[in-house]
């Protein structure tokens, strides 16, 4: 699908936005590090059952993916046409507000509602990654985009710390603390971020198959080069969802852990998450390439997979850390050398709708395999979605090494 929107290439990012951009991540971050780890406890406050409790959360995951689903296309869309400074402020504002209603909640509808709310304008990850390829010179995309993820990194640190904290007064207060530090963030982005997309610069009109996910999904898999690399995102997005979807409930069950425990779990991600994209990211870029360093995170996650699967069956809190920090560097190479290869393979024209629609694929499997991975833990056995999603990571990386082919940036990398 064709795009009337030209940046000018090679431009550079505006002086601070580098800076807000970050802050936003690490924001946002903190939201999803406070939350996050609680929900299988504030689920089984209203049924004690371990398989009723599995399955709230596996709906809660997907009613808030399918909303994404269908919002992620027509807000990059609708970045591409108005900007990116507006659609990033309706998505934290949509947050903030699907936090307070978590943290209100005194029965699962409620929990659903804030979801569904949250999901609906869901958009700032892809949002953020558009900003970034409008701005930022093709060889120097990979290393904003790992500055920006390892501010991720540091939110993930943080937001667990915070949350354990804010147990001491219940488990409502870290959807209370959440809700006030993304309204912050986004009262934050209004005041000091500047647009990147220039009037002149923006698609004059959003026709209306564009705010269609099936439509855009559509066009954007017409695009033959572009396919081997969304199914390989399509593939290890599932491995990582199941392994979200599960490892509180695995830690909950097997090795006995506390919502407390579980939230302080998450600095270890952060922590991984800071050393492996702030400090190693850029240097294995450059030596390697994009598409390498992705089949290093998918090993990493396959073997974080079947670790998990293993302390499953033989219950080992060191083995179980060891999976988690495995996991959160292979996570931390994925994601940040998946989004600057699709946005070097998109082209300059067409930012906004290669994220949001990839965004949209993400959803769709986040809609899915928690649903799937929730019900395979309770009925399969709880190490069961741990060996699928590692076999979905291995398929990731075998079609990874013979379907995508990296192409080369100004340097000359493979």
């Amino acid at each position: 699908m064709t795009s009337t929107v030209h940046r000018h290439p090679g431009a550079g990012l505006r002086p601070g936005a580098l800076f807000f951009l970050q802050a936003t991540a690490f924001l946002s971050a903190v939201g999803t590090g406070l939350v996050a780890p609680v929900i299988p406890f504030l689920a089984a406050r209203f049924d004690g059952d371990p398989a009723h409790v599995a399955s709230a959360v596996g709906l809660l995951s997907a009613s808030y993916s399918l909303c994404a689903f269908f919002s992620a296309p027509a807000l990059g869309a609708l970045s591409d046409a108005i900007g990116r400074r507006p659609v990033l402020l309706l998505s934290l504002v949509g947050s903030a507000a699907g936090h307070a209603l978590f943290g209100f909640a005194d029965a699962l509808p409620l929990l659903f509602l804030g979801r569904v709310i949250d999901g609906i304008t869901a958009g700032n990850v892809a949002t953020l990654f558009a900003y970034l390829g409008d701005a930022s010179p093709v060889e120097q995309r990979a290393r904003y985009f790992g500055r920006v993820g390892a501010m991720f990194g540091a939110g993930l640190i943080a937001g667990p710390a915070l949350g354990g904290l804010a147990l001491k007064l219940g488990l409502s207060a870290p959807f209370f603390l959440a809700a006030i530090l993304t309204a912050l963030n986004a009262a934050g982005s209004y005041v000091f971020l500047t647009e990147s997309l220039d009037p002149e610069h923006r698609a004059r009109a959003v026709p209306w198959r564009r705010l269609n996910p099936f439509s855009q999904l559509a066009g954007l898999l017409r695009l033959e080069h572009l396919r081997p690399l969304l199914a390989v995102g399509v593939l290890f997005t599932a491995a990582v969802v199941a392994l979200q979807a599960t490892f509180a409930l695995l830690a909950k069950d097997r090795l006995g852990w506390g919502a407390d425990a579980v939230s302080f779990t998450v600095i270890a991600v952060g922590v991984t998450d800071v050393c492996v994209q702030g400090i190693l990211l850029e240097r294995l870029a450059k030596r390697l390439g994009d598409s390498r360093v992705l089949a290093l995170g998918l090993a990493l996650v396959g073997l974080a997979l079947v670790t998990m699967a293993l302390v499953a069956t033989l219950p080992a809190e060191p083995a179980f850390i060891a999976a988690i920090v495995a996991f959160a560097g292979g996570e931390g190479l994925i994601t940040t050398s998946f989004s600057a290869l699709l946005s070097r393979l998109a082209g300059p024209a067409a930012q906004g709708q290669a994220q949001g629609g990839n965004q949209a694929l993400q959803e769709l499997a986040y809609v899915i395999v928690p649903l799937v991975a929730t019900q395979l833990y309770a009925r399969a056995g709880t190490g069961a979605p741990f060996w699928a999603a590692a076999i979905a990571a291995a398929l990731a990386g075998m079609l990874l090494r013979t379907r995508v082919v990296e192409a080369p940036t100004a340097g000359g990398e493979e």
